[in-house]
Formats: C-alpha cells, structure tokens, sequence
C-alpha cells in the first residue's frame, strides 16, 4: 500500500469525502489494493469506489455479503452510496495485511496452514443459500466464456496470435468438450470468484477473513477448487509450491466429486488460463510472469493428461478405489 494524494482522481475525491464525513483521520490513508475499484483504507475504516461512474457492482456486492456467515470474517458494512456518479461502500477495517504482501516472509508449515484456513473459509461461503445468493451474485464470470461457441472462439483468437499452436488448440478443445458435457450434472453453490491470497487477510499467524466477493457468482465450486489447485500445483518455484500440496491433496480428495469432477475442474482452469494469457496480451503493461505460467498450464493441459494437474488427479483417483 502508498501514501497518495485523493485528489489525482474523482474515485479519489469521493473517497476523500466519504472517510471526511465519517469522521476518519485522512492523515493515517493510505492507497489498497483493487483493480476494479480504488480503495483507501485509514486506521479504523476502508472506502471502496467504483473506477467507472455509473457502475452498481459494489451495491450488489454488498447485498450479498448480507448474507454471508460470520464465519468467512468479512468486515462489517457501515454505509454506501453514490457520489459525482461512482458507486461507494464503506466498511469497518479488519486489523491484519493482505496475504498476499505478507507471503514471502511466511515459512513453508505457515503457508500450508494459511492455505488450509483460506478454504476452510471458503467452505462457509459454499454452503450459503443458493437461492438467496442468486439474485447478488454475478449473472457470469468474466473469466469464462458462457457457451462452446464463445470457448472456442477464445481459442483460436490465440491461435490467431501466436500463443497457442493448432494442434494444442485441438488438444484444449476436446478438455473443453468434456467440460460441456458434464457440467450440466455438475451441483451449484456460491463461489467466491476470485479465491486468491490478495483476497484473503491476515493477522497473528492466521487467516482472519475473506474479502472483495465483487466476483462471487453461482456456479460449480470447482471455479474456487481451481484456484486452490493452481496454488500447489501450477507452475513456478517447486520449493514453494511442493510444502503446500498435502493440504490441497486431502481437499481435492473431498471435495472434486461436489464440485463437478475432474473434466469440470480442467474445463475451468483451461478457461481461466484462457482469459489470463488474452488479458496479458492486451494489456498496457502486461505481466510477463503471469503470461509465461498461463501460457505453461496450457500447453500442459493440450497433453490431454491432466496437465499440471496430473498427479493430483492420480491421486485423487488411487484415494477412490
């Protein structure tokens, strides 16, 4: 997080406002996280406001999060409402540091414990009403496409450019076709949509929350199981991801049939990794490790074997026998 000035932006200005009303001392704010929204956070509270005017996602957001448990540890809501046209909400700050800032200094047994809690969390996120969550939650990911049609002409706009070569792409579509076919046996609950460790807060040695569920939508929890997966056994340094594979291994074991099996977990992760290689290839200032990993998940995925998801899969069948 930085120090910064509101007034080199409107959503800065609303802030500025807001946290002025409420009595919060400007002198302690500092710059958050968020790329969706900008978000100031002082000693004792935190102001989301929308980067778009006109935008209502922070109202649905904060509908939903209504209806979570306590359990998931999200700050309390204090007011919200719109201001020269851009959406805002404020909370109550949780005393912790984003997971994420705080990750590199964490030992291998505190990383694995940390991933554990992040579920354990998100479990209670699953088990919300469905029905009630519907209406606030997302219509559809951004992250994946919503039909075959669409899939399939994701992949061969990176075909188009480079990224991906015919025969991988061939590889990829039949993982989606398997996808296609069972997901409309797949059981729904409420994902959170982004499950990752910017999300995640943490204090005295341990997970104390859930945050920004501006992505939550209704669909198979393998969209949040993928993310967890990815943490052990996606690509980058084998030193940081192997200490984390036990704890993923013993929840992929529990939770794979709920969510849908292995065909739906690889159609989501293929997707996901979809949209993250086009989002690099477009993007002002892309980041080159993020590409170079979605560009790996796929190629590994084309195999047909499973990927790098591959040994979890191994045992995850060899557990079912």
């Amino acid at each position: 997080m930085t120090h910064g000035d509101f007034r080199t932006s409107v959503p800065g200005r609303v802030a500025e406002a807001v946290l002025r009303e409420h009595g919060a001392d400007l002198g302690s704010a500092e710059r958050g996280r968020g790329w969706t929204n900008a978000t100031w956070l002082t000693d004792d509270l935190v102001v989301r406001v929308a980067t778009r005017p006109g935008t209502t996602d922070l109202f649905r957001e904060r509908r939903l999060v209504s209806l979570l448990p306590p359990e998931i540890g999200h700050p309390p809501v204090i007011d919200a409402g719109v201001r020269n046209g851009h959406a805002w909400v404020l909370t109550r700050r949780v005393p912790g540091r984003n997971l994420e800032e705080v990750w590199p200094s964490l030992d291998p047994a505190a990383r694995s414990r940390a991933v554990g809690q992040m579920w354990e969390r998100a479990r209670h996120i699953h088990r919300v009403d469905v029905a009630a969550a519907a209406p606030h939650a997302r219509p559809r990911s951004p992250f994946f496409p919503d039909s075959p049609a669409e899939a399939s002409a994701a992949l061969q706009r990176l075909v188009t450019a480079g990224e991906l070569t015919a025969q991988q792409a061939k590889g990829l579509g039949r993982a989606l076709e398997r996808f296609w076919t069972a997901l409309p046996k797949a059981a729904t609950a409420l994902n959170h949509g982004d499950f990752c460790t910017p999300n995640t807060l943490w204090h005295e040695g341990r997970v104390v929350a859930l945050l920004d569920f501006e992505f939550a939508v209704v669909a198979p929890l393998a969209i949040d199981l993928n993310e967890l997966v990815k943490m052990a056994f996606g690509p980058g340094d084998p030193d940081e991801r192997a200490p984390l594979r036990d704890v993923v291994r013993r929840v992929a074991v529990a939770e794979l049939d709920a969510a849908g099996g292995p065909d739906v977990l690889l159609g989501y992760s293929v997707m996901l990794e979809m949209w993250i290689l086009q989002n690099e290839l477009t993007a002002d200032e892309p980041d080159e490790t993020d590409r170079a990993d979605a560009a790996a998940m796929l190629a590994g995925f084309a195999e047909g074997n499973g990927g790098y998801f591959a040994p979890l899969l191994a045992d995850v069948r060899s557990s079912s026998l």
